[in-house]
């Protein structure tokens, strides 16, 4: 707090105490005259954290000076006319129109660059002004470049989990020792590392302009990841002998008969067997593909990330599987951006219990990841064209001894 910097960086470990120290200086703030604060994190359900801290310590030192509001969003305000907003990444373009004192953003490393650019920095421009960004990093992203910029004027600060009121020596260890180490020094030693959190990590080199009609005698297969709630439905249809996302749609929001009629018309024009997530929603649309004469396959994501190899669930084989096909170049996607840049983010998050869980950071998406690893999971081996041309340079004389 005493830093001159105007911006201040803080890169804390996981169970630090993020949401604690977010709300001790919201608070500090807000006891300061005619002041405006931001709290932002990448969901509602962050800011609720720091939010719960705020209510309790004002309903015992403050009960008659400060009013609570929960709807739209949280606010708190002042007696003597300082106010907080609680805003969420997921709506940004409520954040717009507004000039703050104090912005502070929680898990900074989990909200997107172009947000942060085009929505949460503009209400920063007040003179005086000052943003706390907050986070336990994610590779080395934007929230990195903030870190180290900062360092440069005396306004980075570094702690471990260790350092905070959570992280016992005997956690500590426990940690340390069952999880991989670069998930340990990302999460728990706070260390920016260039791909710790990441998955994929050679999709770059599988994009190209690949999208393309039906070909005769080419087989197809689509992977179905069916929306819920806020999510997206998403259909990836691949060609069974290229490998090639041939192609991709991606929509929500529309009545479930137009949604379905779309993912039939899709399938019949291919002629694509459908691999479907069939938990939750997509047990009856499965249902409903089937009764429409299609080919179903149904995928159920369960088990956990374990060193196990027998423990291991359907979700983690057939993200391993795709992240193999990436590594071997075996596999084309499209250079859709949307796609692109949920493969970017997708990596290894760690649940309150301390275990490791595939998907998005908290706050984005991870549709297309999912619809894409579903299609990946009807594929076998090497391209089929590939295996062709390999039969080809065989000469002919070998080639009748062969079972090809």
């Amino acid at each position: 707090m005493e830093s001159t910097s105007k911006d201040v960086v803080i890169c804390a470990g996981r169970r630090f105490g993020k949401s604690s120290l977010c709300a001790y200086i919201a608070l500090k703030t807000l006891l300061e005259e005619k002041k405006k604060i931001c709290l932002v994190a990448p969901t509602y359900g962050l800011t609720g954290k720091v939010f719960d801290y705020l209510v309790g310590w004002i309903g015992i030192a403050f009960p008659n000076s400060m009013k609570i509001q929960t709807r739209p969003f949280p606010v708190i305000r002042t007696t003597w006319g300082s106010r907080l907003d609680c805003k969420s990444a997921e709506n940004p373009e409520q954040i717009l129109g507004e000039s703050y004192d104090l912005t502070i953003i929680d898990e900074c490393s989990r909200i997107s660059e172009k947000v942060f650019n085009i929505y949460i920095f503009p209400t920063t421009h007040r003179a005086m002004a000052r943003t706390i960004f907050i986070s336990t990093p994610f590779g080395k992203n934007w929230f990195y470049k903030k870190y180290t910029r900062a360092q440069e004027e005396g306004g980075a600060f570094h702690f471990t989990s260790l350092d905070g009121v959570e992280v016992d020596q005997k956690t500590w260890e426990l940690a340390k020792s069952s999880l991989p180490s670069d998930i340990f020094q990302q999460e728990y030693e706070a260390a920016f590392l260039a791909d710790a959190a990441r998955v994929f990590r050679n999709f770059e080199q599988c994009v190209q302009d690949c999208l393309s009609e039906p070909k005769p005698n080419h087989r197809y297969v689509m992977g179905l990841d069916v929306a819920q709630f806020n999510d997206f439905t998403v259909l990836t249809i691949l060609d069974k002998d290229t490998h090639d996302v041939v192609f991709w749609d991606r929509f929500h929001k529309i009545p479930y008969t137009l949604q379905k009629q779309r993912i039939v018309n899709a399938a019949r024009k291919y002629g694509a067997q459908i691999t479907i997530d069939a938990m939750n929603v997509g047990a009856a649309l499965a249902d409903d593909l089937r009764a429409e004469g299609l080919f179903v396959s149904d995928f159920k994501a369960v088990g956990t990330i374990s060193k196990d190899v027998e423990m291991k669930g359907n979700k983690q084989r057939a993200i391993e599987k795709l992240t193999s096909f990436f590594e071997e170049r075996n596999i084309q996607i499209p250079p859709e951006p949307i796609l692109i840049g949920e493969l970017d983010a997708f990596g290894y998050n760690l649940t309150k219990e301390g275990n490791l869980k595939y998907g998005a950071p908290e706050g984005l998406h991870d549709d297309c990841v999912s619809s894409l690893y579903l299609a990946v999971w009807g594929l076998q081996g090497k391209k089929r064209m590939e295996i062709r041309k390999v039969i080809k340079s065989i000469p002919p004389r070998i080639k009748r001894f062969q079972y090809l």
